[in-house]
């Protein structure tokens, strides 16, 4: 997420893909209103190799006190850049990460919060539904501009993002496929994802994994005997915690499955520079769920059990 600062009044604007400074507030995102600044002065803007600036000014550009007249230039992270005589028109870069979603403060004008946040998974972006914040098993879809309340306070969701690093990432998830390795008593459930022929990606042996296994047993079932892949998989929460708290030995309910849900994607997010792509791998419907991802093999030992490959 891109931002910056004003060495004066220490405004924070975070950077959306397009991005105009200048006198004119009717036509810019950011208004400098000293006379030296043209009505619409540079704009900043994002594409594959990184940020950009470009100058369409009368009176020029200054980065780090090098004079862009007219013509881009490549920002860095350390750049300053001055649109007018006066201190109050200099910005300090903070960052210069991609274009994403951002939750704003409603409160405290200079508090945002990047998304996904990596420590609290609640919201995320599902590949169908674009973004949604899940509260106790409840989906809330997010528009831009919209009011949720988390982590004790509100928040405006800002739908800031580039379309073409999703597509790019779209690709490597429609393609992944999710390998479980049983341990002969089961007792030791290790995943990893395929990415590519040449990429294998290894989440371990986690506790959450026995509610995928779950989930991948219940969707490989289903196409076995036919179903359509829109109907494969949709398991009843009420089975689902029969037989998790059975294979446990001890009872379970919702709040435990959506933690287990919960720390499936926070180790996704965490161990993937894509994972939130891979948010919607538990998929919901009125009291029920399924795995949402439709490609997975199942092994125990060296021998495959089953599997739904692309």
């Amino acid at each position: 997420m891109a931002s910056m600062i004003n060495v004066v009044t220490k405004e924070l604007i975070v950077l959306t893909p397009y991005y105009a400074f200048g006198r004119n507030a009717s036509i810019v995102h950011t208004t400098i209103p000293q006379q030296d600044v043209s009505q619409s002065h540079a704009t900043i803007f994002w594409n594959r190799e990184g940020w950009f600036l470009r100058d369409h000014s009368r009176n020029g550009t200054l980065i780090d006190n090098e004079l862009l007249c007219q013509s881009i230039r490549k920002l860095s992270k350390k750049h300053q850049i001055r649109f007018g005589n006066t201190e109050s028109t200099c910005w300090n870069i903070i960052d210069l990460k991609p274009p994403a979603p951002y939750l704003k403060s409603v409160h405290s004008k200079e508090k945002v919060m990047p998304l996904p946040t990596g420590t609290d998974a609640r919201i995320f972006c599902s590949p169908h539904h674009g973004w949604v914040y899940e509260m106790n098993g409840h989906i809330t879809h997010l528009s831009d501009g919209c009011s949720v309340f988390f982590q004790n306070e509100e928040w405006l969701f800002i739908a800031n993002g580039y379309l073409e690093e999703t597509i790019d990432h779209q690709h490597l998830v429609n393609n992944t496929v999710f390998l479980f390795t049983l341990s002969s008593n089961e007792e030791h459930i290790r995943l990893q994802l395929r990415v590519s022929d040449d990429q294998l990606i290894d989440l371990g042996s986690r506790a959450h994994n026995y509610l995928l296994l779950v989930l991948a047993r219940k969707r490989l079932a289903d196409h076995i005997v036919g179903q359509s892949p829109e109907e494969q998989g949709w398991i009843s929460l009420d089975e689902l915690i029969r037989d998790i708290s059975k294979e446990m030995q001890k009872d379970i309910d919702v709040y435990f499955i959506n933690l287990q849900i919960f720390r499936l994607r926070k180790q996704l997010y965490e161990q993937l520079s894509f994972g939130q792509m891979f948010a919607n791998v538990v998929e919901r419907r009125m009291g029920e769920v399924r795995l949402g991802h439709p490609f997975f093999s199942i092994s125990k030992g060296s021998e495959e059990q089953g599997s739904i490959l692309p």
